[in-house]
């Protein structure tokens, strides 16, 4: 037989449960069937089962209850969000770096364009909330390459023209020389 409660095996003629202490379930008496006539059996020495002890009830462990502190929570403040600056002056340095860049056979223009991209370009790295300090210093790095090649540019020319200008000089003057003699 077995418990209803645990499910531990239970001897028969115990009434507790050894495992659990809940009381065996009852068996249906089982009518015998009508046995022949006794053989003469030796006797069988049976050892007594013991009393059933009385159960205890099982304590359940409950852990220790714990005061629960307060949790702070830090209050929110809202803060408005402050207008983020306008970098026009990084950006505007960013194009005139651009320009002096790709107009760099226009001396005239392109110095402008380098002057206009250098003023530009340092006020919007000089800015302290400037969002675009990075397309300042491009704006920079361009503008200085397109005054530098406009400065090779216009060397170039200038010394190709003195160097015609120059031969056609020293041409006449000997042409003058040769006819005066």
């Amino acid at each position: 037989m077995f418990c209803e409660s645990c499910g531990a095996s239970i001897p028969d003629g115990q009434s507790f449960c050894s495992n659990c202490g809940a009381a065996a379930p009852v068996q249906p008496e089982v009518q015998a069937a009508p046995q022949p006539a006794p053989q003469p059996v030796q006797p069988v020495q049976q050892y007594a089962q013991p009393a059933p002890q009385p159960v205890q009830p099982v304590q359940q462990y409950a852990p220790p209850v714990q005061q629960v502190q307060p949790v702070y929570v830090q209050p929110v403040v809202a803060v408005p969000a402050q207008p983020r600056k306008s970098s026009g002056m990084a950006i505007a340095g960013l194009i005139m770096g651009i320009f002096a860049l790709v107009l760099c056979w226009f001396p005239g223009v392109n110095w402008i364009l380098g002057l206009l991209g250098l003023i530009f370009s340092i006020i919007g790295i000089a800015k302290k909330n400037g969002g675009a300090k990075g397309a300042a210093i491009a704006g920079l790095i361009l503008t200085i390459l397109g005054v530098v090649l406009s400065v090779v540019v216009f060397g170039a020319i200038l010394g190709t023209s003195l160097n015609q200008y120059v031969e056609q000089a020293e041409s006449a003057a000997s042409a003058i020389a040769e006819t005066t003699y």
